[in-house]
């Protein structure tokens, strides 16, 4: 995340860019373009801060809409059925599971809490393409 934004102060812009591949099932062309999968994986999510910045950020929820698909999935119940939040020194990190079961595309809103207690929110995407057998 580059910047923090408000809740209630318009919108926001942050750069999601992927660092842990997934062993292959998980991958992302250029930053900001969405995340994909392609089986079952662990997706972790943590936010750091640039240098001069002494706050903290931490991941403390997350909601998901399906974007395009079969629309069987519309909050992505199914895909995304375990989330944990886990502590990493004096912030958070969000540990999601994505089961991958059927092509869809999911957007997601992060909601990131700032350590003097201020919200704000990211909101990248995950496209599920499970490769056939």
């Amino acid at each position: 995340m580059t910047e923090f934004h408000e809740l209630g102060r318009g919108p926001s812009q942050a750069d999601v860019e992927l660092t842990d591949t997934g062993h292959g099932r998980v991958s992302q062309g250029r930053i900001n373009d969405p995340i994909v999968v392609t089986g079952e994986a662990y997706l972790e999510f943590s936010v750091s801060t640039r240098e001069s910045d002494r706050a903290t950020y931490s991941p403390v929820g997350i909601s998901f809409k399906e974007s395009d698909g079969p629309g069987r999935d519309p909050l992505g119940h199914a895909a995304f059925p375990t989330r944990a939040f886990v502590a990493r020194g004096n912030a958070l990190q969000l540990s999601l599971f994505d089961a991958n079961p059927e092509r869809a595309e999911f957007k997601f809103d992060l909601v990131i809490r700032r350590s003097d207690g201020t919200l704000g929110v990211i909101d990248p995407r995950i496209r599920n393409n499970p490769i056939m057998k």
